[in-house]
């Protein structure tokens, strides 16, 4: 089962140390996964179209935030359950980079979605480590404690900012299986998210999820 409270990388946050995620910002639930495969009608209210390139999109209206602590009983919802097959099924990860498509981005949120669902429905532990903010030579000690999980048999999500931005996470990109975008509506470019593709190489990609804007968030 994932274990919250696994220690950070040496990279940390862009504020100089180690923030746990309960610290960090609030941030609003993701709403729309985009997979490799097309998934089946949700019984939620949910639609599911083609994208016309093989992929699909799954869809939910807008929620509110989710409490950071549920009751253990509580089931994860389809759009969690979703996530999760999407990015198993090309078969079994024992190493994965969330990075967000542009400058500005974050991954957190998805990374929250990923250790919730993982919790419930994951066999194997599921260690974070949080890798935003790498300075330079900081990125070896990041892949050593990502193999030493994987060495022990079990699994870890490393949450890295734009590789575009911060060059130095790409070390940490490459030395991972499989890797996750991250889109956010009305701020990620083309541009960027191509370029994030290029850099890590698009064979790693287990697919994408795309982030509705937080309330008053700023357009460009």
């Amino acid at each position: 089962m994932f274990e919250p409270h696994d220690k950070k990388t040496k990279g940390g946050s862009r504020g100089g140390g180690p923030n746990p995620p309960d610290q960090r910002r609030v941030v609003q639930p993701l709403s729309v996964i985009r997979g490799n495969r097309t998934q089946p009608a949700s019984a939620s209210p949910a639609t599911t179209a083609p994208n016309g390139e093989g992929t699909s999109e799954v869809v939910e209206q807008q929620q509110q935030p989710v409490p950071q602590q549920k009751p253990a009983s509580a089931a994860p919802s389809s759009t969690l359950l979703h996530l999760w097959a999407m990015l198993n099924q090309r078969g079994r990860w024992s190493s994965l980079v969330v990075v967000p498509s542009h400058e500005s981005g974050s991954g957190l949120q998805v990374v929250q979605a990923i250790i919730e669902v993982a919790s419930k429905q994951s066999s194997t532990p599921v260690h974070f480590l949080d890798a935003e903010g790498l300075e330079l030579g900081a990125a070896q000690h990041v892949v050593a404690e990502m193999m030493a999980y994987v060495e022990q048999g079990d699994r870890v999500v490393v949450l890295l900012d734009s590789v575009v931005a911060n060059p130095v996470g790409l070390e940490v990109a490459l030395a991972a299986e499989r890797a996750l975008l991250c889109v956010s509506l009305g701020t990620s470019d083309y541009t960027s998210a191509r370029r994030t593709l290029d850099l890590i190489g698009k064979e790693r990609f287990l697919g994408s999820v795309t982030l509705q804007p937080t309330s008053g968030a700023s357009k460009k």
